[in-house]
């Protein structure tokens, strides 16, 4: 997906962002921003979003001096959905269509998503959505979805951010955890989720977790590792969560690839033709 005039104005405020997580005296602020700023002038509209996000977190590296700014906003929101997972998964069990309530809550947990300006995480408000999840209507067709889901052999899950790989067990629940493959990122980004992440809920103990072997917010496949690149060859369905997973992937025509994401941006939301908010299942 290529990148529109309207992500401009995010991005200048993405810059400010990080700029303002950097510690240190102002001369450092300044040169990161000088940095980030270039970076945004020679920015070609033609790549996605999240490649952007990337030159912009390897000129901020340096200035954080090995630390996560992110750090402890996806241990808190991890910490909160192992919270409310055991309600949920009582929840689906007792629903009538276990499978639907599931996939529902796994797409609203892409809610925890700290790369949309516009959204604040409050845990309040998170919580609140996910739980009023089951009265929200999908975008989507699920059925090809269950059917692809139940049949499939080999599950690549690309995860998105901390906290929301939580929920992702739900909708997991349903398949042997030998059929499945979670990729997470190679670096901390965001607030996406990294192998430790994977590690501090305990999905590694229970699933194949690899790192892609990128620091993009999205899976850029010329630059991940061979070890995803295999993973994704060989895989008869890929789970493609959240926004910059989809931004990187949309332009490609893989019936393999189901999209599950709420779409939290207008420019998102235009290209698959919903309202903002909806809860997505895309096939493209």
């Amino acid at each position: 997906m290529k990148t529109c005039l309207e992500c401009i104005p995010c991005f200048g405020k993405q810059i400010v962002e990080v700029a303002g997580m950097l510690e240190g005296d102002e001369k450092k602020q300044r040169e990161a921003v000088r940095g980030m700023m270039a970076a945004f002038a020679d920015f070609d509209l033609d790549d996605s979003p999240p490649l952007f996000a990337q030159r912009l977190s390897r000129i901020a590296r340096p200035y954080l001096e090995g630390r996560d700014p992110f750090h402890d906003i996806k241990e808190r929101f991890n910490n909160l959905a192992m919270h409310i997972l055991p309600g949920l998964e009582i929840r689906v069990k007792e629903a009538p269509d276990p499978f639907g309530l599931a996939a529902r809550l796994c797409i609203v947990g892409n809610v925890i998503d700290s790369g949309v300006v516009s959204y604040k995480l409050e845990e309040d408000a998170v919580t609140e959505e996910i739980m009023n999840a089951s009265e929200e209507e999908l975008f989507g067709d699920i059925e090809p979805l269950r059917e692809s889901f139940l049949n499939a052999n080999k599950i690549l899950w690309l995860a998105d951010n901390a906290g929301e790989i939580v929920l992702d067990q739900l909708l997991l629940s349903f398949v042997d955890p030998g059929r499945v493959t979670i990729a997470v990122r190679g670096m901390p980004i965001l607030n996406d989720a990294t192998l430790s992440d994977a590690r501090e809920i305990g999905l590694t103990s229970m699933y194949r977790v690899i790192e892609n072997g990128s620091d993009a917010p999205g899976t850029i496949l010329e630059d991940c590792s061979h070890e995803f690149r295999k993973a994704f060859d060989e895989a008869d369905l890929i789970i493609s969560k959240g926004q910059g997973n989809y931004e990187t992937l949309s332009s490609f025509s893989d019936d393999r690839i189901f999209y599950l994401l709420k779409a939290k941006c207008p420019i998102i939301a235009r290209d698959l033709n919903c309202d903002i908010g909806r809860l997505v299942i895309q096939k493209r």
